[in-house]
């Protein structure tokens, strides 16, 4: 079974924060820039033992004008956390490519406006907040995927 994790939102909206800040979150490092690559995840930091390796895209296939399929053409990942623009140029190419080889995706959408809501554009006085809960969020949907496919 593979999983996608796609944080979509348009230029600028907050996507590579929000992957860097999951990644910092769950493996305790500190970065100061994101970068794509292998990353182990600590779901339960009580139990650091056991880790999620996962492959990040923190920019989006349409912002790079890399299709997915020629990051990937020897090898396919088991776990992506990947930015993706819905108005971007390879929006659908990266979809077609998660289909065909089997990832069930679990999209989050960064919305235009801003406001309260955790995935909605954040500011600086609301900035730290609303990325920790969106990186709670990615973790949260990480954990029931692997619960409600008996993956553990």
């Amino acid at each position: 079974m593979r999983l996608a994790i796609v944080i979509e939102g348009e230029q600028n909206s907050g996507k590579t924060s929000t992957i860097k800040e999951f990644v910092m979150l769950f493996t305790g490092r500190k970065l100061k820039q994101m970068r794509r690559g292998w990353q182990h995840i600590f779901l339960n930091p009580s139990f650091r033992s056991i880790r999620f390796i996962c492959y990040c895209l923190p920019a989006s296939p349409s912002e790079t004008g890399v299709k997915l399929g020629k990051h990937f053409k020897n090898s396919v990942p088991q776990v992506l956390v990947l930015a993706e623009q819905p108005s971007g140029i390879n929006y659908s190419d990266t979809y077609n490519f998660l289909n065909n080889n089997g990832y069930t995706i679990i999209p989050f959408r960064i919305l235009k406006s801003s406001g309260s809501l955790d995935w909605e554009r954040f500011e600086s006085s609301n900035k730290s907040t609303k990325l920790a809960n969106r990186a709670n969020d990615i973790a949260d949907s990480i954990r029931n995927y692997i619960n409600s496919n008996n993956l553990i």
